[in-house]
C-alpha cells in the first residue's frame, strides 16, 4: 500500500510537507532544492536584501540619495523586476510566488516597533512654541489630503470581466492612494529633514511644527471617522461596543500606563541608566497593545502610537528605548520592510500597463495638486518663492510610513499594478526631493553678513553682545572667567548670552530653549544644563551693574547643532561667539577627552557664523567656582600680533579688557628680518591699530614689545618661552600663507581651525597652563547689493 504524504495548507493552497531545515548541501536529493527549505530560503534572502541595498546605498550616497532609495532598489532587483523577471527558476526559487509569511511578519514587527519609535521621539511641547503661521499652515496640510480623499472618486472603465467585488477592490485602492500619497507625515518630513542636515534651520522648525499640528487634527479626524463607520456599516450595537472598548483602551494607555512609566523614570536616579526590566516591561505591553487593539476593532498601530506619545520625549526611559531598539529597527527590520515589500513590484509590468494604472495616475495627480497647494500656502506665509517650493516639497516627502500603509492595507501579495504601483511612487520621491531641495534651499545663506559685527568696528558707546557655547560645567567655568575681565561700562555696557548644548538622541524635534522667558525642559529628562544655568545665574547676581545674562538651551542633533549657535548669533546681533575646544585636559595636563564631533561643530560655525568666532582652549583646568568670580588678582594677558584682520580682531578684544585695572596687557608684535609688505591695504590697517595700541599703552597696564624673528622658528620659540608666564593667551587664527613669521608652520598644523599659532598652543607636548583664546573676525561672504540682487 502507497504511504500517503503529509501536506500543509499554506494561503489555500496546497503543498508536499517541506522540513524547515536541510540536512546540507551535499546531502540534496535528486530533483530537489536546498530553496525548498524555508529557513536555508529565509537565510539566504535576508544576505542577499543586505547586501544588494548595502552596495547601492555605497555607491548612490555620494549622490545625496537616501538611504530609503537604495533598499527600495535593492527589492526591485532582486523581485520580478531584475532576477525574478530574468530567471524564473532561479527567481521563484529564492522568491516563492506563494506569501512569505516569516518575511511579512519581521516587516510588520518592525513597522510596529518604528511607530512606537517615532511617537517616542516626538516631541508634543512644540505645538505650544510655534506661531500662528505654522498652526494655519499646518491646517492646510491636513485640511487638502482630506478633501480630496472626500470628494475625488476614481470611475473605471466599464468591463464585463471585472466582477463587482474586483471594481470595488480598485476604487478603494485608488482611494486609499490619493489619501496616504497628499498626506503630510511628521516622521517622514522629520526624517529628510536630518538626511540634508537642515533639521535646525528656520525653514526646518517650521515644517516640523507645522506637519505636526497637521497629524495632530488627521489623528483625531481619523478616530471619529472610524467610529461613525462603525456605526453605519454594523448596528448601532456594535458600533457602541466598539467606541465603548476603544475609549477604554485609549483611557488605560494615556491613565494606567503614563502613570507607570512616570513611575519607572522616577524611579531611576539621575544620570543613572534605566533598569533593563522597565524596558522589557515596556516592549512587552508594546507588542501586547498592537494585538488588543487590532482585536477590537482599531488599527493594530494605534495603540503603539498612543503609548509613545505617553513616554516623555528626551526621559531616559525614551533614550534607553532608542539606544536598545533603534539599531535593530533602521538596521534590519526597516530595510527588511522596504526591499520586501518593493520585490512584490513588476516595472516592466509596470510601463506596459502604464495608461490601465489609474490608480497610480490618480496618487501623481493629487500630488502635484497638493505640491502646488502648498506652494501657495507657504508664498502666503510670507516665504520667498524658493524657500516656499524647498518647504513644499519637504512637507510632502514619502518614505517608511507610506510603505508601510501599502503593507497593511494596499494587498502587495495580488503583486498587480494597482496594489504595487505607489512603491515605484515613494521610489521616485525619494530619489527626487532631497537633491532638488538642496538646490532649492541653502541654510547657510541666511548667515549671510553685508554689515560689521565685530569687535574691531564696534562703537565704543554700544551694548557688547557675546555668545558663550557650553557643553559641560568646566566650559561654562572657563569663560566666565574670561569674561569677568571684559570691563562692561555704562557707555558699553555687557550682553551675554549662554547657550547650553545638550546632544538629542531620543526625540526627532529639536528644541531652543529661552529660560529667561520662563521655559523649562521637561522636570523628568534630567536635564543636564541645570547645573551651568546655575552658574550664569549666579554671575549675573555678582555682576548686576553694567551686565545683562540671558540663557539658552540648544537640544538637537550634534552634527546640525551649528544651526542653532548661528542662527541665534544672527538673531541677537552678537559681535563674538565663544566656543570650548574640543580637547580637554585634567590638573596634571594630560589630555582626557578628544571630540572629533565638537571639533567638526567648531568648524562649521566657523565657517558660517555671521560674526566674529573665538575658540577657547582652557589649559588652565584647576579653576575653583568661587575663584572664578573673584577678580581682586591681576590677570595676565598676552596677545600675539603679526597681522591681518583676525590678529586685529584679536588686539581689540584684549585692549577692551585693558580698560579693566585688574588686567595686565602685553602685546607682542612678531615682526619679519626682511618685512615686505603683502596687501597695502590690510598693512595700513595693521599699522592704524598697532598707532591706536601704542597711544593706549602709556597707561600702567598695557606693555608693547616687539620681536625680530626671521621664520616661523623663531615665532615658535618666543611662543613656547612665554606660554607659561600668562593666564590668557590672544591670537589671531588666519595669516598670509607667505608670511615670514609663520613660514614653515602650516606645514606642521594637525587643527588648520586654530590656524598657525593657535595649533601651536594646542599642541600636546608644549608645557602651556594658560587659556588660549583663538579669534577670527567675521567673514564677509557678500556686501548688501550681492544679496539682494
Amino acid at each position: 500500500m502507497e504511504t500517503q504524504k503529509s501536506v500543509v495548507n499554506i494561503s489555500g493552497e496546497c503543498f508536499d510537507y517541506v522540513r524547515v531545515f536541510s540536512d546540507g548541501v551535499w546531502n540534496v536529493r535528486r530533483n530537489e532544492s536546498i530553496l525548498q527549505h524555508s529557513l536555508v530560503r529565509f537565510h539566504l534572502q535576508l544576505v542577499s536584501f543586505v547586501f544588494v541595498s548595502n552596495l547601492f546605498h555605497f555607491l548612490l550616497k555620494r549622490f545625496n540619495l537616501s538611504r530609503i532609495t537604495s533598499e527600495i532598489l535593492a527589492g526591485f532587483i532582486l523581485g520580478s523586476s531584475g532576477v525574478g523577471g530574468i530567471l524564473d527558476a532561479q527567481g521563484d526559487a529564492l522568491f516563492p510566488p506563494f506569501p512569505d509569511q516569516v518575511f511579512a511578519s519581521l516587516s510588520k514587527l518592525g513597522y510596529i516597533l518604528f511607530t512606537f519609535l517615532a511617537a517616542v521621539r516626538n516631541d508634543l511641547s512644540l505645538v505650544k512654541q510655534m506661531g500662528t503661521k505654522a498652526l494655519i499652515f499646518g491646517f492646510l496640510l491636513f485640511l487638502v489630503p482630506v478633501t480630496m480623499e472626500s470628494s475625488t472618486s476614481v470611475l473605471f472603465p466599464h468591463d464585463e470581466t471585472l466582477s463587482f467585488t474586483v471594481r470595488a477592490q480598485k476604487q478603494f485602492l485608488s482611494s486609499f492612494y490619493i489619501s496616504i500619497m497628499t498626506s503630510s507625515q511628521f516622521v517622514g518630513v522629520s526624517t529628510i529633514l536630518m538626511q540634508l542636515k537642515i533639521t535646525n534651520s528656520r525653514l526646518g522648525h517650521f515644517a516640523l511644527a507645522s506637519t505636526l499640528v497637521g497629524d495632530l487634527m488627521r489623528f483625531g479626524y481619523m478616530s471619529l471617522n472610524g467610529f461613525r463607520r462603525a456605526i453605519l456599516s454594523t448596528s448601532a450595537r456594535i458600533g457602541a461596543q466598539v467606541i465603548l472598548l476603544s475609549l477604554i483602551f485609549v483611557a488605560v494607555i494615556l491613565v494606567v500606563l503614563r502613570s507607570m512609566i512616570h513611575w519607572f523614570i522616577r524611579r531611576t536616579p539621575e544620570d543613572k541608566p534605566m533598569k533593563e526590566v522597565y524596558i522589557t516591561v515596556t516592549l512587552a505591553i508594546l507588542l501586547g497593545l498592537a494585538s488588543i487593539g487590532d482585536s477590537v476593532g482599531m488599527h493594530y498601530l494605534f495603540g503603539p502610537f498612543i503609548l509613545g506619545l505617553v513616554v516623555p520625549a528626551g526621559s531616559p526611559l525614551a533614550t534607553a528605548l532608542v539606544a536598545k531598539v533603534d539599531t535593530l529597527v533602521s538596521g534590519l527590520l526597516i530595510p527588511l520592510l522596504l526591499t520586501f515589500c518593493s520585490t512584490r513590484f513588476d516595472i516592466v509590468d509596470f510601463v506596459h500597463s502604464f495608461n490601465q494604472a489609474l490608480t497610480f495616475q490618480a496618487a501623481l495627480m493629487g500630488y502635484m495638486i497638493k505640491l502646488i497647494i502648498s506652494i501657495i500656502g507657504a508664498i502666503n506665509c510670507k516665504l520667498p518663492l524658493r524657500e516656499a517650493a524647498a518647504l513644499a516639497l519637504i512637507v510632502n516627502a514619502k518614505g517608511v510610513i507610506e510603505i508601510g500603509l501599502l503593507l497593511s492595507f494596499g494587498n502587495l501579495e495580488l503583486r498587480n499594478v494597482e496594489s504595487t504601483s505607489g512603491i515605484f511612487f515613494v521610489f521616485l520621491l525619494s530619489g527626487i526631493l532631497p537633491p532638488l531641495i538642496k538646490v532649492l534651499y541653502n541654510p547657510a545663506k541666511q548667515y549671510i553678513g553685508y554689515t560689521k559685527k565685530c569687535i574691531e568696528y564696534a562703537p565704543n558707546d554700544e551694548e557688547f553682545t557675546i555668545l558663550v557655547c557650553s557643553h559641560r560645567q568646566e566650559d561654562v567655568v572657563a569663560a566666565i572667567k574670561l569674561l569677568e575681565y571684559c570691563n562692561p561700562t555704562k557707555q558699553s555696557p555687557l550682553c551675554i548670552l549662554g547657550l547650553c548644548l545638550e546632544e538629542l538622541v531620543s526625540s526627532l524635534t529639536p528644541v531652543l530653549i529661552n529660560h529667561q522667558l520662563g521655559q523649562k525642559a521637561s522636570s523628568l529628562d534630567g536635564s543636564r544644563s541645570q547645573p551651568i544655568i546655575d552658574i550664569y545665574r549666579y554671575f549675573k547676581s555678582q555682576n548686576d551693574k553694567f551686565t545683562q545674562v540671558n540663557v539658552f538651551t540648544a537640544i538637537s542633533p550634534l552634527k546640525q547643532m551649528h544651526e542653532d549657535i548661528c542662527w541665534l548669533a544672527f538673531d541677537k546681533t552678537v559681535s563674538l561667539i565663544i566656543l570650548p575646544f574640543h580637547k580637554k585636559w585634567n590638573n596634571k595636563g594630560k589630555m582626557i577627552s578628544n571630540s572629533t564631533d565638537l571639533r567638526n561643530l567648531n568648524i562649521n560655525v566657523l565657517d558660517r557664523a555671521s560674526c566674529s568666532v573665538g575658540i577657547l582652549i582652557d589649559r588652565h583646568r584647576n579653576h575653583i567656582l568661587f575663584s572664578t568670580f573673584s577678580t581682586s588678582e591681576i590677570y595676565q594677558v598676552a596677545t600675539l600680533f603679526i597681522g591681518g584682520p583676525d590678529d586685529r580682531e584679536s588686539l581689540a578684544f584684549a585692549l577692551r579688557m585693558a580698560g579693566n585695572p585688574c588686567v595686565q596687557l602685553t602685546v607682542m608684535h612678531f615682526v619679519a628680518e626682511n618685512n615686505r609688505p603683502h596687501d597695502k591695504w590690510e598693512e595700513m590697517l595693521d599699522l592704524e591699530a598697532l598707532r591706536k595700541l601704542k597711544e593706549v599703552s602709556k597707561s600702567a597696564n598695557v606693555g608693547y614689545r616687539e620681536d625680530i624673528v626671521r621664520d616661523g622658528s623663531d615665532t615658535a620659540a618666543i611662543v613656547r618661552s612665554i606660554a607659561g608666564h600668562y593666564k590668557l593667551v590672544i591670537t589671531g587664527r588666519h595669516h598670509e600663507p607667505d608670511e615670514e613669521a609663520v613660514s614653515g608652520l602650516k606645514d606642521w598644523s594637525e587643527l588648520p581651525e586654530l590656524g598657525p599659532i593657535g595649533d601651536l598652543l594646542a599642541a600636546s607636548e608644549i608645557d602651556c597652563k594658560a587659556s588660549v583664546l583663538v579669534v577670527q573676525q567675521q567673514i564677509m561672504k557678500a556686501s548688501h547689493s550681492g544679496i539682494l540682487n
